[in-house]
């Protein structure tokens, strides 16, 4: 039986998300996708990026208005990663982090700033 779920539309969507399946809807890992990790892998290694690139499934949770992105934020400290959606013109410069090869569009991004405590950075974006 199919999950049907009902999405509040928040705008338009990017285009790097709006063919993305929900979460409960892709298709997890299997060994049909070795070969293709392999080859990537062989890529990646040839150009000595294989700690520099990975790869990632790509599924939505959530829809997005065309002006926003996710940002990443960490919390050194108590070590949790957090994914918010933010606008675009909120935000002065960030590192991409997630891009979708098919379209050359930037899914994920980070912007790095330090909150400083006692014993150095407590908290980061990235």
């Amino acid at each position: 039986m199919e999950m049907q779920r009902k999405v509040k539309r928040r705008g338009k969507m990017p285009e790097a998300m709006t063919e993305l399946p929900h979460v409960r809807e892709v298709e997890p890992f299997s060994e049909k996708d070795q070969p293709c990790f392999e080859e990537v892998r062989e890529v990646l290694k040839k150009h000595g990026a294989l700690s520099r690139f990975g790869l990632t499934l790509l599924h939505q949770h959530f829809d997005m208005a065309d002006n926003e992105v996710l940002l990443e934020t960490t919390d050194v400290e108590n070590r949790v990663q957090t994914l918010t959606v933010k606008k675009k013109s909120d935000l002065d410069s960030v590192l991409e982090t997630a891009w979708r090869l098919d379209s050359h569009e930037i899914l994920t991004g980070c912007r790095i700033v330090c909150v400083q405590g006692e014993e150095g950075c407590l908290s980061d974006s990235c």
